[in-house]
């Protein structure tokens, strides 16, 4: 693992980590994901929020080891983006369009800029075609059950395609990389869901943005391997 990389990315993890607790909190109304004590002076949302950071940065610091400085920004962008995202549907059962959408028109610069300094513009049609298949199927499941699968999901959908579909080295690896996504996202759901279920001991709306998130993180972290 680069060093320097490893401790600009904790560096950034702290800053990063409260910010997004406290955008989230702009989000909340009337379910919050905590409920801190009246005088508090670190939130346990904080406290969560910037502990998964700190972890997402450093195994983002060691994925992209090797890769150019531009690149690594742009995934540490895009996932403290989808943990924003994650934190706000956790809690209002929405992925807010204010986050969705301009993390999706940044990585869609940051992924051409990316390209066209490495001289490698097919990377580029790569992760727009990831995008594309990601957005696409979960748009169908979106018509087939919009009770099931909010059009949010779906718009989120673009964004993991996107991060996925940038490590693809063929359009064959974009399919199988965006498959995985759906796989392990889908599992930790089918997981997710059945313990809320438990738990809560009846049918409640179940926001499924954080588990896509996490099958985009591990997609990414072990594209190489996936599409060996």
């Amino acid at each position: 693992m680069n060093t320097v990389r490893l401790l600009v990315c904790i560096v950034a993890a702290f800053p990063c980590g409260v910010l997004i607790s406290r955008l989230s909190e702009t989000f909340v109304t009337e379910r919050p994901l905590f409920q801190p004590s009246e005088t508090p002076r670190i939130s346990q949302r904080t406290i969560v929020l910037g502990s998964l950071t700190l972890v997402t940065f450093v195994l983002l610091s060691w994925r992209f080891a090797d890769a150019s400085w531009l690149e690594l920004f742009a995934y540490l962008a895009g996932f403290a983006a989808l943990l924003l995202a994650s934190a706000v549907d956790l809690t209002e059962y929405r992925l807010p369009d204010v986050v969705v959408l301009p993390t999706l028109g940044v990585g869609l610069v940051l992924v051409i800029i990316s390209s066209l300094s490495d001289g490698d513009g097919g990377r580029a049609r790569y992760a727009f075609l990831g995008a594309l298949i990601a957005f696409g199927v979960l748009l169908v499941a979106h018509l087939i059950s919009p009770q099931g699968m909010g059009f949010g999901d779906v718009k989120f959908a673009a964004v993991l395609g996107l991060m996925v579909g940038w490590q693809a080295g063929s359009v064959v690896d974009v399919v199988i990389l965006v498959l995985w996504l759906f796989l392990i996202g889908f599992a930790f759901g089918t997981v997710g869901g059945l313990a809320l279920l438990v738990v809560r001991g009846r049918n409640q709306p179940f926001p499924f943005g954080p588990f896509l998130a996490l099958g985009t993180l591990v997609t990414v972290l072990a594209s190489r391997a996936l599409v060996a």
